[in-house]
Formats: C-alpha cells, structure tokens, sequence
C-alpha cells in the first residue's frame, strides 16, 4: 500500500505529494512525542508551534470548543498540545475545506464508529455552530442508517435531541420522506452517482439473477430511494458524507472508490477529498485512513482519463420503469408494528414517539424495515433471528450497542430461547470478537436475565 501510494502519478501542482508530506510529518510528530515522552515546557515554544496553536484554538472555537488544557493537562500537557496544535492547528485549520464541512465529516464518522458519546455530542453542537440547520443534522444521522445501522442512528438522534434541548433549538418534525415510488426513486439516484455496474446491480433485482435478489431489492428501494432522495440534505453532502462513512467503517476499497467517483459526480474536486482523507486519520486512526488511499487514487487516475468518468448507458436508464416499489410503506409498516410485538411484546407506536419531538420517521424506518422487511422474512424463525441479532450486537460491541443488545437478549426470551441458548450466543463470538467484548455482552445479558427472574418472581 505505501509503496503504490508513493510511487504514484502526482497532480501538475503536486498536490498530492503535499498532502502526503503534511500527512507523514504530522504522524511523525505524534509518534515521535509519544516515543520521547518529553514534556512540553522542555521543548521550547518556537513561532511555527505558536502559529500551530493559535491556529487549532481558532478552528476549535469555531465549532464551540475552547481550549482543552484545563481537562488534559493533569493527564498529559503533551496530550493537549497535540491535540490542539496537530489535529485542530495542522489539520482541522487546514484551508482545503470550509470549518462548515469538517464538521459534516466528523458528525459522519463519529456516528458510525459508535464509540465516542461525548465527541459526536460536541460535534452535532458543531454542525449548529458552523451554519448547519436542526433538520440537516438529523438527516446526517438518518443517513447513517445505510451505512452504520440503526443503532449508531438511534443513539446519535438520542444524543442529538440532548443538545437541541440544551441550545433551545427547536427541529421541524414534519416527515422528511420523498415522493413517489421507492424503485423508481432508487434506480434514478444510483444512476446519477454511479456508471454501469450501477445498472447490472439493479438488473440482478430485477431478474432475480444474484446471490441475493432481495438484498439488491432493498438495496435500491430502501437504501437509495427511500434514505438517499429524502430533501433535507443535499445529495452533494449526503455524497462527502458517505465517503467519510465507508472510510471510517474499514477494508470496504470497492465501495470507497464507487464513492470517490460518486463525489467526483456530485461536484467534489480531487483536492476536496484529499482534505477528507487528510482530516479522517484525527478520528479514525492511520491504519485504517491509509487503507483509503489506493481506491481513492484509482478513483481519479479513472476521472482523469481522456473523456473522465464513464455515463450510465441509455440501457440502465430503462431500468427504472421495468418494475415498481414491492409494497407500501403502510403494509411494511403494519407488518412490523405485528412482529416487533411477537419478538419485545413492546408497542411499535411507541417506538415513533419515542423519536417523535427530534425524528418520527426514524421510528418508522426501524419498524418497516428492520422489523417489517427484515425480521418478518420466512427464512429463519424469530429465535433464530433474535439469536443472530444478539451474536452481531455482542461481536461489535459499542457503546451504541449496549441498549440493543439488551432489547434483543429479551426478544430472544420472548420468542424461545432458553437463558444458556442466549449465553451460548454471545459465547460463540469469543473466537470473533475477543474476550473483552463477550465479557462486557454477558453482563448486559446478565442485567436482564436478573430483571426477568425478579418479574417472574419465585
């Protein structure tokens, strides 16, 4: 990966090996103070570190922050400094994207992380700060149901609802759901993000001719018709958007570089997503930003041909017309409304007001789709499925898992599993997930193991 990364074709302005070079030193740096451990008062303050820092204070007081010496400096005066002059001086001030649009990013890949509560809350009162409305952060967060699932959605909305409320900020509730037919509204928007394998992934649906007609199904009609056409976000943002997702999510290269050309599409320039992948090692780490480097690369040398990047063929246009939305969103709906009381004997209406006051159709999304499109398929009983959907929770293992992970632990109750099939879920993904995870899982199933016994009484 370094060595194609180093050998490769370089802008006529030499942009990228700028940007490699600012990448390499400031991870340089990182490694080299955290190797030294020498404290900060015996390096010296030269004018460079001066500007570094006055420069990270003021993208940090851009979106809301101050200066975090206070909370770091009994830990590590180090750790501070960095932060504010590497992440915020070195990168975050950086000129190639607007404060407005970092914050984007960082609502984006915090979101799908899952692990950093504190952080995303800082971040979504960052988008509010840096000029973005109510509406278009909970259609970040919406969006990251596509891409991260819905619980990284449902605790960041909860997360989100708490920073409203604190800033007296009130969100437009009415639905934010587009009009017309989900195939037809999916097929044309993957077409206008993508090129011809766009078109064989939507003849697969039709047909029936994948491994999985139906993921392809959902695909077009749930992920890009109902999620991707919804008018609170720009289709340009949700683009940069989902880049920083898919690259924070990991070893996804196919989809990282469908989505460098979906932004090259959508009117991102080369220099623009450099500054992404530039900003993303501050969150996501080094390993995992580098392994963006090569699709992204193969991405513009693609764009960059003679002619650009190719056109979706008249061919795949006429996909669209070929079929139509397998339900309604009402048949979806109370279908899921049956099951979800089958499996957690819980009311699916209270499931949209509890996102009633910040996303009512968030509740929707889970009972239609998780609960009428996914659980209510024939293929496995509902024990199986609730046995599954506890194994997934446990191996991930987030903070934005926990609840989940309870709700189904006593789904799987409900629908027949017995205690040691549960505990033998979770114990499956030792050899997967490690033992911290299944060690932290076995006590959230434990929590409500206990909550039932005291139900049941003796």
């Amino acid at each position: 990966m370094t060595s194609k990364w180093k050998d490769a074709e370089l802008n006529g302005d030499g942009t990228i090996d700028q940007d490699r070079r600012t990448m390499l030193k400031t991870s340089a740096g990182l490694v080299a103070t955290a190797a030294l451990g020498e404290p900060a008062s015996a390096q010296g303050v030269d004018a460079a570190a001066e500007n570094r820092r006055a420069k990270g204070l003021e993208a940090l007081s851009a979106v809301g922050g101050a200066d975090f010496s206070r909370t770091l400096d009994p830990l590590s005066a180090d750790l501070s400094r960095i932060l504010i002059e590497d992440a915020y001086g070195n990168v975050m001030a950086r000129p190639g994207l607007s404060q407005k649009t970092r914050e984007l990013i960082n609502v984006a890949v915090i979101t799908v992380l899952g692990t950093a509560r504190p952080a995303l809350r800082f971040h979504i009162a960052g988008m509010l700060e840096t000029g973005w409305n109510p509406r278009e952060v909970v259609e970040t967060l919406i969006h990251s149901v596509v891409y991260g699932g819905f619980p990284f959605a449902q605790d960041a909305m909860l997360l989100a609802r708490d920073v409203f409320a604190a800033r007296g900020v009130a969100v437009d509730t009415a639905s934010g759901r587009p009009e017309g037919d989900d195939w037809v509204l999916g097929v044309q928007q993957l077409l206008k993000t993508g090129k011809d394998d766009v078109g064989a992934l939507v003849r697969r649906a039709v047909d029936g001719s994948g491994p999985s007609p139906d993921l392809d199904r959902l695909t077009v009609e749930f992920a890009h018709g109902e999620i991707w056409n919804r008018p609170g976000l720009a289709v340009k943002d949700r683009e940069l958007a989902t880049l920083a997702m898919v690259v924070a999510i990991g070893n996804l290269d196919s989809t990282v570089r469908f989505h460098v050309e979906a932004c090259l599409r959508t009117g991102w320039t080369r220099a623009e997503i450099t500054e992404l992948l530039i900003q993303l090692p501050v969150y996501i780490g080094w390993p995992k930003a580098l392994t963006a480097v090569e699709p992204a690369l193969a991405a513009f040398a693609e764009a960059e041909k003679p002619g650009g990047l190719a056109e979706p063929s008249k061919a795949s246009e006429g996909l669209a017309e070929e079929r139509t939305q397998a339900e309604t969103d009402e048949a979806r709906f109370d279908r899921g409304v049956a099951a979800m009381g089958d499996i957690s004997r819980a009311s699916g209406h209270a499931v949209v007001e509890a996102f009633r006051h910040i996303a009512p159709d968030l509740g929707r999304y889970i009972l239609e789709f998780s609960y009428g499109d996914v659980f209510s398929r024939p293929g496995l009983d509902l024990k199986s499925r609730e046995l599954a959907a506890v194994a997934a929770l446990a191996a991930r293992g987030t903070a934005a898992d926990e609840i989940p992970l309870k709700v189904h632990v006593q789904g799987a109750l409900n629908t027949g599993a017995t205690r040691q099939e549960v505990t033998e879920a979770i114990l499956h993904m030792l050899p997967y997930a490690g033992f911290s995870r299944v060690q932290a899982a076995m006590a959230s199933a434990s929590q409500v193991f206990h909550a039932t016994e005291a139900e049941e009484g003796p």
